[in-house]
């Protein structure tokens, strides 16, 4: 296999830092990294902590999530990153154009793994399963350049011409010791939501497949 030139990556805004071995991965149909925005740092610059489960909406409308009581979050150019009270539990929800492409799971796994390689100091790959909601699920540890573990759980789709991806990480943390916060997390977080129902409508009752599951790590 051949390293990808950097025009042939899918740059999703990931919330991690640089690399120094990479695993390249060739995948094509590929989405240009000029249409994606830089990454942040970890952990997420202070923001004030939610005092109880707070719902972020993007303005546009393009995803919703929540968060457990006393986690921060901040909004970015890609999204909404977030981390709890102890600094030890992080992520964020980062899109970006597909300009066009129609891209399998296949494709968006191999992209994404690339893409992590060449941001992180080492990276193990672990489980990779598609989700019930079409989502694919891919489960990984590693180190980021200040050698700060990660234990990880990252959800990557496509949906209309945008590609999306969750990321939560526990840092220097098993990611288990968070399973909780995680279901919260993910099983809040909608692409594309719908507006909310009028006050005399009754709320639908959620699919139980509405949602990527959050634990069995």
């Amino acid at each position: 296999m051949k390293k990808h030139k950097i025009t042939q990556t899918i740059f999703l805004s990931l919330a991690l830092a640089g690399c120094n071995q990479p695993q390249p991965v060739a995948v094509e149909p590929s989405v240009s990294p000029s249409l994606l925005p830089t990454p942040i740092s970890i952990p997420v610059p202070q923001a004030s902590p939610t005092p109880q489960i707070q719902t972020y909406r993007h303005k546009n409308n393009l995803f919703e999530i929540s968060f457990p009581r006393g986690y921060s979050f901040k909004t970015t150019s890609s999204g909404v990153a977030f981390v709890s009270a102890d600094q030890q539990f992080a992520g964020a929800v980062d899109y970006g154009s597909a300009e066009g492409k129609q891209l399998n799971n296949q494709q968006l796994e191999a992209s994404l793994k690339a893409e992590f390689t060449n941001r992180l100091k080492e990276v193990s790959w672990q489980a990779a399963k598609v989700q019930p909601d079409g989502s694919l699920r891919i489960d990984w540890t590693g180190k980021d350049k200040s050698d700060k573990a990660l234990d990880a759980v990252s959800l990557v789709e496509q949906r209309g011409n945008n590609i999306y991806v969750l990321n939560l990480f526990g840092i220097d943390k098993p990611y288990q010791n968070y399973n909780s916060d995680a279901e919260t997390i993910v099983n809040s977080y909608q692409i594309q939501p719908q507006s909310s129902p009028s006050p005399a409508a009754s709320p639908a009752s959620p699919s139980p497949q509405s949602s990527p599951s959050a634990d069995n790590r």
